[in-house]
């Protein structure tokens, strides 16, 4: 199962009433846990207090151990566009037509309703109490709204290797995955993913509380639907707008920058224990081609996470080799592919362009994966990006 996904997917727990309940495994790899991109460090980037601008570190080669490189940002991102008048906020309304899953486009009183896979649930009031059952939902809502107004996160939600909001995660109620503790929390609405097991879901409607499943994408413009359907959901439309608008404009500076550039083949890929290539479809091969890379396993044919073996990475050939894993196993995973004389003539090896690089932001579902494109654009294009610096994103409140 792909582990670095597993974020998304440790509600895959069967019901209890059923047979015995599924433990999620909350491992770090591009490789589905059945969970999720969410998943992903040297640098710790606590969400709670984001710093100003990313710190750079010693590169890493293949004469050093796995270290983050300095990853450069536009430090002038797109701002709220939402305005105070007579103490009420007013936006873009427009914003949030056509986004799927609000019923009424022109309706921003309450109640409201929200169509999901589910069917539509109608929410009379702002929600207080939200339970997320993704990471990758959790780290936009704390971009959103107050994080108090989450019920409880997970034990992983506080590993600063993984979460961008171990910070905010560290100070909340924990709890396990036994789906009977999220009911006896009393939740409004539960946020879920399209990774969320579906006897779970069931368990949740069957105790009576709305379930909002909304998808998250490997894009990071793809997801700025959901971050609007999330806004509208919770009440933070100038918030969702506000993060909608920065997200495109980080993308679009990328994306003029490297407009007419050369792509290096770019190789993803971590080892637990085998090692495994992020193909077509996952988040760890989009971050590749939104940072102005080829995603050389999807070039050879790879479809999703996919088992690989050194000799297959020599196939491969590619000209960098990025490892999303926790600091501690991308080192020594790295001085494998170093030392490994089937590899000595690829030019990732030959010219020591292998680089360990945060899976917080490699392995995540949420607008956080911005910091993965941005700094591996900038590990790919050093030139392009000199004197730029990159701001994190903020949490609600910050």
């Amino acid at each position: 199962m792909k582990v670095f996904e597993r974020v998304e997917m440790f509600q895959n727990w069967l019901d209890l009433r059923l047979v015995t309940l599924l433990m999620v495994a909350l491992v770090v790899a591009f490789v589905l846990a059945c969970g999720e991109s969410e998943a992903e460090s040297s640098v710790t980037i606590v969400a709670a207090q984001p710093t100003a601008t990313a710190k750079p570190a010693p590169t890493a080669t293949v004469t050093a151990v796995a270290t983050e490189k300095p990853v450069a940002t536009v430090s002038t991102v797109a701002t709220a566009v939402p305005v105070a008048t007579a103490g009420v906020e007013t936006f873009d309304k427009s914003r949030f037509a056509n986004v799927d899953g609000i019923v009424d486009q022109t309706n921003f009183d309450w109640p409201r309703s929200i169509e999901t896979t589910e069917g539509v649930i109608t929410l009379d009031a702002p929600p207080t109490k939200i339970h997320s059952l993704s990471l990758g939902h959790s780290e936009i809502l704390a971009a959103l709204i107050d994080f108090e107004r989450l019920t409880a996160v997970y034990s992983f939600f506080v590993d600063e290797e993984q979460s961008n909001i171990a910070g905010l995660s560290a100070n909340s109620k924990i709890i396990g995955h036994d789906p009977e503790e999220v009911v006896a929390l009393d939740p409004e609405v539960i946020v879920a993913s399209r990774f969320t097991n579906a006897d779970t879901v069931a368990l949740m409607v069957g105790a009576g509380i709305p379930v909002a499943r909304t998808n998250l994408e490997n894009s990071a413009l793809g997801n700025v639907p959901n971050i609007l359907l999330m806004g509208y959901m919770v009440g933070a439309e100038v918030e969702a707008i506000a993060l909608a608008e920065e997200i495109e404009a980080r993308m679009k500076f990328i994306t003029d920058v490297l407009a007419s550039d050369e792509k290096p083949r770019v190789l993803s890929v971590s080892k637990w224990t085998s090692a495994f290539a992020a193909g077509s479809g996952t988040t760890e091969g989009g971050i590749i081609e939104q940072a102005g890379g080829i995603n050389a396993a999807a070039d050879s044919g790879i479809e999703g996470h996919q088992q690989v073996s050194i000799e297959s990475i020599a196939a491969i050939n590619p000209d960098v080799i990025v490892v999303p894993q926790p600091l501690d196993g991308a080192n020594v995973f790295i001085e494998e592919l170093v030392s490994s004389p089937a590899l000595a003539d690829i030019p990732a090896v030959k010219n020591g362009e292998i680089h360990y690089v945060p899976p917080r932001y490699h392995t995540t579902l949420s607008h956080w994966n911005v910091r993965g494109i941005e700094r591996l654009a900038t590990l790919l294009f050093p030139s392009h990006f000199s004197g730029v610096t990159f701001d994190d994103f903020s949490n609600w409140g910050d």
